[in-house]
């Protein structure tokens, strides 16, 4: 038996659905590595689409009464629409990614620890429980922190799961989907045949694949780009007199001191720069002229009580400019006043 599982020669009979499905997959996984942080929103899409349809179909499984073609539609015609939503609703989608890469970080770890505990020969009771509660750890606590760091676990989830993709692929074209059979009988609590030398150089093509996506997303297609402002320049696409202001950059720029001295030479001289303009431009009065208004219009209203006092009807000769001047001024200092 240990023979025929590692016999090195390459099946030829295929399943012409499978290798549809298996090409397709390749690249998907192709796509996860080089676009998935650039075209965040499509591998939000199909990554919630590929959850919800297994999910939606393992549980419409137990259900006697629908054919295998009544699975699928049913599954994959609600998988779009809740594709979508996790499309259009920017936190639901991540929590949904982080969700999903959690998942698969704990499958990883329990497969891991019942292949250690089966070469230690030590036999652990382990329950389905056990597993669900790991996945639900695990999937709250990558989902969280998709929600905090984001731009760092799109790129993580996205280059995990095109090795994913990959590692299904060549496990499937090379000996018919071994792996994917080890994982699942792991995953029935039920004991796993042995794997073979070849069975893990495949394994580890899955970090080999998820370092050089990291690297690919951070040094090429990723590089200078940031997913929040994508969503706005999408929604203005078409409208030229509505530009995307990038705030932060605008608050920095006025916060800095040079530009505040070139704005403001001296900020206790401000109020005099500003009567000045006032001044020049002839919109109102300055404050000093306004006082020497009011000093002139005084001066005038003494004189003139003094006069009409006096039986004398001489008028000092210095007096009749200024009252001509400032029947101007006088009107215009009533409405300021």
């Amino acid at each position: 038996m240990i023979h025929e599982r590692c016999d090195l020669t390459l099946p030829t009979e295929y399943d012409s659905h499978w290798i549809i499905a298996y090409v397709s997959l390749a690249f998907v996984g192709l796509f996860y590595g080089i676009f998935g942080y650039r075209c965040w929103r499509l591998t939000m899409f199909i990554t919630s689409f590929a959850l919800s349809s297994l999910v939606i179909y393992i549980v419409l499984k137990t259900q006697p009464t629908l054919n295998e073609f009544q699975l699928i539609m049913i599954s994959c015609s609600i998988a779009i629409l809740f594709g979508l939503v996790n499309t259009l609703l920017e936190y639901i989608g991540l929590f949904t990614n982080g969700f999903c890469f959690g998942l698969i970080l704990s499958i990883i770890t329990f497969v891991v620890v019942h292949i250690k505990d089966q070469a230690a020969g030590t036999i652990t009771t382990t329950t389905i429980w056990f597993v669900i509660g790991l996945i639900l750890i695990l999937g709250l606590i990558c989902a969280t922190l998709a929600l905090r760091f984001q731009k760092f676990m799109l790129i993580i989830m996205s280059s995990c799961l095109a090795g994913v993709c990959q590692v299904l692929v060549l496990d499937y074209f090379l000996q018919l989907s071994t792996l994917f059979r080890f994982t699942h009988t792991i995953l029935l609590l039920e004991k796993p045949p042995d794997l073979c030398f070849r069975h893990w150089i495949i394994i580890l093509i899955q970090p080999i694949i998820m370092l050089l996506s990291i690297s690919i997303q951070y040094s090429c297609t990723g590089r200078n780009y940031d997913h929040r402002d994508s969503w706005h320049k999408i929604i203005s696409t078409g409208k030229k007199h509505y530009k995307t202001a990038n705030l932060n950059k605008i608050r920095r720029h006025y916060e800095r001191d040079t530009l505040r001295q070139q704005i403001i030479p001296d900020e206790s001289n401000r109020f005099r720069h500003f009567y000045h303009l006032r001044r020049a431009h002839g919109d109102a009065l300055s404050s000093d002229f306004i006082q020497n208004m009011r000093q002139q219009s005084s001066t005038a209203v003494c004189l003139t009580s003094n006069n009409t006092i006096n039986t004398s009807p001489i008028i000092p000769t210095g007096t009749r400019p200024s009252r001509k001047t400032t029947d101007s001024t006088t009107t215009t200092l009533t409405h300021l006043i």
